[in-house]
């Protein structure tokens, strides 16, 4: 009977070991592969949802834009009008007053953004000017959060508290006509100008950003 000679059984036992070695890299490779297949599903999946997001702000931005550019109108024509404020009928003189206390802010559409950054999923995305894009635009958005925080904060610490002790809300009548000469009183108004101009500017920078990266978007679905 034929018996292998121990160099014979070496190189089976060789070739077994390449094979074996193949075998483990060829299934390493495929579930590599398979793994990087999904990231770029995952990845087109939030590419779609951030677009959509972006959709979203877009329009809020466009009406954002309109009110803060007609608020800060609103206020310099208060200004001008503010020697002669006392001579106004009780109906227009309270929405003067009212008018600082009216705000209409702006909350991004940023849900798929956060889902990525809490999941460790932004690693996912292959395009650096998408992941720029974004970040930058994350930056805009927490400058327009920072100017509509100061905003409410001015109201809150200084005109309702003078308006509540001034201003009877039940009849919305001035209780106290000294109010119009109040320097606090008066300076709101300038305060709210400045303040909406900036949210405009800032409104339109975002809607900027964000055009720029649909546009990006668009060009890494495409591919």
């Amino acid at each position: 009977m034929f018996k292998p000679s121990a160099t014979g059984r070496r190189s089976n036992l060789l070739l077994e070991i390449v094979l074996i070695v193949v075998g483990i890299n060829v299934a390493l490779w495929f579930e590599g592969w398979f793994q990087d297949l999904q990231d770029r599903e995952t990845e087109a999946r939030y590419l779609v949802d951030l677009r959509a997001d972006l959709v979203t702000d877009i329009d809020n931005l466009d009406r954002l834009i309109e009110w803060a550019e007609q608020k800060s109108k609103t206020a310099a024509d208060i200004i001008a009008r503010m020697p002669t404020l006392d001579t106004l009928p009780a109906e227009k003189l309270a929405q003067i007053i009212g008018f600082p206390s009216s705000y209409d802010f702006f909350t991004p559409s940023d849900f798929t953004y956060r889902s990525m950054q809490e999941s460790g999923d932004f690693r996912l995305l292959e395009n650096d000017a998408i992941k720029k894009g974004i970040l930058r635009l994350d930056r805009r958005h927490k400058d327009i959060a920072y100017i509509q925080k100061n905003y409410l904060q001015a109201l809150d610490d200084g005109y309702i508290p003078l308006m509540m002790n001034n201003f009877d809300l039940s009849t919305n009548r001035l209780t106290d006509p000294a109010l119009l000469e109040n320097q606090l009183f008066q300076n709101y108004f300038p305060y709210v100008g400045n303040d909406t101009r900036t949210m405009a500017y800032l409104f339109r920078a975002a809607r900027t950003d964000s055009e720029a990266l649909i546009e990006l978007i668009d060009e890494q679905l495409g591919n």
